[in-house]
């Protein structure tokens, strides 16, 4: 399957793997109209048809974003046309009703791209699954409200465009992923970190309602600001960028280049001291009528089975990126699922390579996730990220020891995302992963050999 008839015109993409196991891979499909000019800081449009072929075999550019964990992306070819996707796919033909996997990927709200090369692995493809990763708006131009954006809305409201972003792509995924081989009714979100975030914030959302039936969070819980203070937060990148006193500030916002809007929200960042803080949610009442946790403290989240977790470094350290309480905010999820009727799973991700585990590296931020995707290659772009995370904590060399401990490991990982997508049922080979109770309270701890264990609310906790 390398040409596909969707709802805006034919797209051709290209063959990947093995002659007997062939994955179909379609990059950089347009979801919505570039977000640029007028459109900057507007719900996402849609898409404009176009006649003939559409090549989709190269990746888009990424989404304008900042230095992120000490990282900088000055190098990553950057656009603010960034509303794309990427789809792999193993199905030879159309409607095969596959389960399909919409990945949503980390950075926290700031950085990061769909296109990475970790999430192009063939190995969640290869489980019967059609993969797709889809790329937002980030930052300030992703998520700046402000006071004359929300006049100016039908709705009264302003920020959660990146949000808007994801709604626009799980329902182009309604309406198009059949032609790839998938199943519309059959859809599951996951992410990492901020992508974990997303997701949460997708589960508390009336706007996200029926567009997935499942639900993987990954060391990240979203919370949502007050839309009158992400406002507030929007005023101050107006002033920097000197268009407040404008006859028209919005008009004269929308025509500074991007590189200058990146650039006066990592001002107010830096005023404000909140690198990781300044763009969130805004509660809104319309795309999110309450923070996330109040969302599910009154029952009103989208009831569907999800599986929440984190890495045992996040929880206990030594870390760089330090989460405790990550386990009380999953555990009131659980508790919120549970009284409704629904199913959630908790997991504590345990794996260190064996050479890094000799230096005394603990399992931290991000290390699950070439495990779920397949990606045992060191020399990949996420494994040297992973390298610079855990060298302050002793890490003496760039590869970490990769070998057939880590192939099972990541088998086993795969396996239980994707019999989860498939079936609601994480467990694999007759391994059983119960759901979560508040009297039994158990999880699965994920490392060389999976066992199941009690007492995930005291996880980090002193």
């Amino acid at each position: 399957m390398n040409l596909v008839k969707i709802d805006s015109g034919y797209v051709a993409g290209t063959v990947l793997g093995n002659p007997d196991k062939r994955i179909s891979a379609f990059r950089g499909i347009p979801y919505a109209a570039p977000p640029v000019g007028n459109l900057r800081w507007q719900p996402p449009q849609p898409v404009a048809p176009w006649a003939g072929i559409r090549e989709c075999t190269a990746f888009s550019l990424a989404a304008p974003q900042t230095a992120f964990l000490g990282m900088s992306f000055s190098g990553v070819r950057q656009s603010e046309d960034c509303l794309y996707l990427n789809v792999m796919t193993p199905a030879a033909k159309a409607n095969a009703r596959l389960p399909v996997m919409v990945w949503m990927h980390g950075g926290g709200y700031l950085a990061g791209s769909g296109n990475d090369t970790c999430y192009q692995r063939l190995g969640l493809p290869s489980q019967g699954v059609v993969l797709a990763n889809v790329n937002t708006r980030l930052g300030p131009l992703g998520l700046l409200a402000h006071p004359l954006l929300s006049r100016g809305s039908p709705y009264g409201v302003s920020g959660n465009y990146l949000f808007l972003d994801m709604i626009a792509a799980l329902k182009w995924v309604q309406r198009n992923i059949a032609a790839f081989g998938g199943d519309p009714g059959n859809v599951t979100i996951f992410g990492e970190s901020g992508g974990s975030e997303k997701v949460t914030n997708l589960l508390a959302s009336p706007l996200a309602s029926g567009l997935f039936r499942r639900a993987i969070g990954e060391s990240g819980a979203g919370k949502g600001t007050p839309l009158h203070e992400m406002e507030a937060r929007g005023e101050r990148v107006m002033a920097k960028l000197g268009v407040d006193k404008a006859d028209d500030p919005l008009a004269a916002a929308r025509a500074v280049p991007w590189q200058k809007v990146i650039e006066a929200g990592q001002q107010v960042v830096q005023e404000l001291k909140a690198p990781m803080g300044l763009w969130d949610s805004a509660v809104d009442r319309w795309f999110l009528p309450d923070t996330v946790a109040g969302a599910f403290a009154a029952g009103r989240q989208n009831a569907v089975p999800f599986i929440m977790g984190a890495n045992l470094g996040e929880l206990t350290g030594p870390g760089m990126i330090m989460m405790p309480h990550l386990i009380s905010s999953y555990v009131g999820m659980f508790g919120s699922a549970v009284k409704i009727g629904g199913k959630a799973y908790g997991y504590v991700f345990d794996h260190v390579p064996a050479g890094w585990k000799r230096d005394g590296v603990v399992c931290g931020h991000i290390m699950e996730v070439p495990y779920v995707f397949g990606q045992l290659d060191y020399k990949d772009a996420l494994w040297k990220t992973l390298f610079a995370l855990a060298r302050p904590f002793g890490a003496k060399s760039p590869d970490p020891g990769l070998g057939d401990a880590d192939r099972v490991v990541s088998d086993v990982m795969m396996k239980m995302w994707t019999n989860f997508a498939r079936t609601g049922d994480p467990g694999v080979d007759g391994f059983d992963w119960p759901t979560w109770d508040q009297a039994q309270d158990r999880y699965l701890y994920i490392t060389g050999k999976p066992e199941v264990r009690s007492g995930f609310s005291k996880v980090g906790q002193k």
